[in-house]
C-alpha cells in the first residue's frame, strides 16, 4: 500500500506541476470555488449566502490552502490535490485487499491500475470537489471494512468521522451510508462481528458534523437545511429535463446567474448534430416545461425550485419521470465525456478513449457485481458493490453524467475485477472437472 501511495503521489505530483497546474484551469465552477474561498479569506465568517448554495468543504479547503501557504501559490493547491489523490488510490487497494475473495490479484490491480487512471489523474488538476471527496469516500469505506474484520469501536467512530469530512464536499455520500445500513439488515450474517451498535457508534461524528453544517446554513442563509442548497436545484434537472436554469436581478442583491449542467450540455449538442444530418438522436432530454427555466431572485430559491418540479411531474407522469430517469442513469456512461476536459481541445481525445474502455471493460461488470449483494459469502464485497447501487439511484433521481460517475469509479473498479475473478475462477474449475472426467 505504502508503494502504491508513492507511486500515486509521484504520478499526480509531477500532473499538477509540470502538465496540468491548477492554477492554469481557473474559470467556471473551478473560479466559483477559488472566489468563494477568497471572500471567506477576506471576510471571515461574515454572512455571506452564496457560500452556502454548494457544500462548502472545498472552498474551505482551498482557503485553508491560501492562508498557510499564500493567497497565489497555486502549486500549494496543487500538491494537495497530489496527496489526496494518492490517499484515494491507496485507500482503493487497501479496500479491494479486505473486500475481495481474491485480493491476492484483486487488489494489486486495483492500485496499479489507480496509479495512472486519467479520469482522476485529470480531477486532480482542477480545483473541484472530486478529488478531495473521493479521498475520504475511500478512507470511509477502508475503516468499513475494517470494522467488517475486527469489529472494533474505534473503527465505526474514525469511520464515521471520514463520512461527515467526505459529506463537507459531496452529500452524495449519505446515500451511500443509507445504502451500506439497508444492506447490513440482509447481509448480517454474512459479517457477524459488524453489529447494529457499530453503525450506531459510526453515525455520531455524522449526526455532529450535520448539525454544524446546518448551523453554518442557517448562518449564512438564515434558513435551515443540511449542508447545502443546491439538492433542489439539481432535483429541477432530474425532473424536468432542461438544460439550463437562469435566475434573473430581483432588485434585492441578487444578480444574474445561470446554470447548465455539462451531460445535458452535450446531450443537446449531439441532438443538434444528428437532426442537422437528417440523423435520429439515440437519445433526447424532451423538456417538460422548456429547455432554459428563468425566474427573478436567488439562485437557490428552494420554494420556486419545487414549484418547477410538481409542475413537471404533473405534465410527464409517472411514465415520464421513469423515462427521464433512465437517460439519467445512461449518462453515467454514454453520449457525454467528463467535463472540464470536455471544453478544452488537447484533453478532449485522451478523456473520450478512457470513457469508451470504461464503458466497455468496467460497466457492466460493475452492474453484474450487484449480483454479490445476494449471497452471504459474497458480503464483503457485497458492501462495495452497495455504492454502486447507491450511485444508480442517486442519477436516476437527479442526473447522471460521467464526471459525477467518476467519484464511484474505485467502487465500480473493485466490484468489475472481482466478477472477472469470479469468472476466471469458474472457468478454471470447468476446466478442472471436464479434465477429471475425461481422466475417467
Amino acid at each position: 500500500m505504502l508503494a502504491i501511495f508513492v507511486a500515486a503521489l509521484i504520478v499526480r505530483l509531477h500532473w499538477n506541476s509540470a502538465i496540468h497546474p491548477n492554477g492554469e484551469y481557473i474559470y467556471s465552477d473551478m473560479n466559483g470555488y477559488v472566489k468563494r474561498a477568497d471572500t471567506l479569506l477576506k471576510n471571515g465568517f461574515k454572512p455571506h449566502e452564496y457560500s452556502s448554495f454548494f457544500p462548502f468543504g472545498t472552498h474551505w479547503m482551498v482557503a485553508g490552502i491560501k492562508k498557510v501557504f499564500g493567497a497565489d501559490n497555486y502549486v500549494a493547491v496543487g500538491r494537495v490535490y497530489a496527496i489526496l489523490g494518492a490517499v484515494a488510490v491507496a485507500a482503493a487497494y487497501a479496500v479491494a485487499r479486505r473486500a475481495s475473495r481474491f485480493s491476492a490479484y484483486v487488489a494489486p490491480a486495483v492500485g496499479l491500475l489507480g496509479i495512472f487512471y486519467y479520469p482522476h489523474l485529470s480531477l486532480g488538476g482542477y480545483i473541484l470537489s472530486e478529488i478531495p471527496y473521493c479521498a475520504f469516500f475511500m478512507l470511509t469505506l477502508v475503516f468499513l471494512m475494517r470494522m467488517i474484520d475486527y469489529g472494533r469501536h474505534i473503527d465505526a467512530l474514525i469511520m464515521g468521522l471520514c463520512c461527515s469530512i467526505a459529506m463537507c464536499f459531496r452529500p452524495q455520500i449519505l446515500l451511500s451510508a443509507a445504502t451500506i445500513g439497508l444492506f447490513w439488515i440482509v447481509a448480517r450474517k454474512g459479517v457477524p462481528k459488524l453489529r447494529l451498535l457499530h453503525l450506531i457508534e459510526s453515525f455520531i461524528p455524522v449526526a455532529i458534523g450535520l448539525a454544524l453544517c446546518s448551523q453554518l446554513m442557517h448562518h449564512n442563509t438564515g434558513r435551515r437545511g443540511i449542508i447545502s442548497e443546491n439538492g433542489s436545484f439539481n432535483l429541477v434537472f432530474g425532473r424536468c429535463h432542461n438544460s439550463k436554469i437562469q435566475s434573473m436581478p430581483d432588485g434585492k442583491g441578487h444578480g444574474r446567474v445561470h446554470f447548465r449542467p455539462p451531460p445535458f450540455l452535450q446531450l443537446n449538442n449531439t441532438e443538434r448534430r444528428k437532426k442537422a444530418k437528417g440523423e435520429t438522436p439515440a437519445m433526447t432530454l424532451d423538456p417538460a416545461l422548456e429547455d432554459t427555466l428563468t425566474y427573478r431572485g436567488y439562485i437557490g430559491d428552494r420554494e420556486k425550485h419545487m414549484e418547477f418540479v410538481r409542475e413537471c411531474m404533473r405534465i410527464t407522469g409517472w411514465w415520464g419521470q421513469l423515462k427521464y430517469s433512465y437517460t439519467n442513469i445512461t449518462l453515467l456512461w454514454r453520449h457525454n465525456i467528463p467535463w472540464p476536459d470536455s471544453g478544452r481541445k488537447q484533453w478532449r481525445a485522451i478523456t473520450r478513449w478512457w470513457t469508451q474502455r470504461h464503458r466497455e471493460v468496467l460497466a457492466l461488470p460493475a452492474l453484474a457485481g450487484l449480483l454479490l449483494m445476494v449471497r452471504r459469502s459474497t458480503a464483503r464485497a457485497g458492501f462495495i458493490a452497495a455504492n454502486v447501487l447507491a450511485m444508480v439511484i442517486l442519477a436516476a433521481i437527479y442526473f447522471g453524467g460521467t464526471r459525477h460517475r467518476t467519484t464511484y469509479d474505485f467502487t465500480i473498479m473493485i466490484v468489475a475485477l472481482e466478477v472477472y475473478a469470479y469468472v476466471i475462477y469458474g472457468a478454471y474449475l470447468g476446466i478442472q472437472k471436464l479434465r477429471a472426467r475425461r481422466a475417467k
